[in-house]
Parts: structure tokens; sequence; C-alpha cells
């Protein structure tokens, strides 16, 4: 089987929101690359994480993130 068939294998298997969410991610792959300096370019990743990802992401970077270890340099 090739890319493509294997790719529509496994969109068609996937919920309509999903499916949506793979088209919109293609898209932006085909796309342009634009400079925006107000973040519009990211509009099409809109709505592409879910909400358990988000919060693992907020999490982590609430841990992780802008702690500086004086130890460390």
């Amino acid at each position: 089987m090739d890319v493509r068939h294997e790719i529509a294998a496994q969109v068609d298997k996937l919920p309509p929101e999903m499916q949506d969410q793979v088209l919109r991610f293609v898209t932006s792959l085909a796309a342009p690359a634009i400079k925006d300096e107000r973040g519009a370019g990211l509009r099409a990743f809109s709505g592409s994480l879910d909400s358990v990802s988000a919060r693992e992401m907020i999490r982590a970077i609430e841990e992780e993130c802008e702690r500086v270890d004086a130890g460390d340099w």
C-alpha cells in the first residue's frame, strides 16, 4: 500500500473532528511560510490540542521552565 492510501485508510478510522484536525494540519504543511508578528498564522492549529494534553503542557511549563539552578552554571 502506498503512503497516500495508508494515510487515507488511517484518516477514515478517525472521528469527523479529528479528520478536520488532520485536514488543517496537512493544509498548513502546504501553505507558504508567512511571517506574522501577531501570531495569526497559528490560527490553523486552533483546537488541535486536546484538553488533557494542554493541561500536561501547562503543568510541565510551570514545573520546569524559568527556574534557575545556580549550581548548574
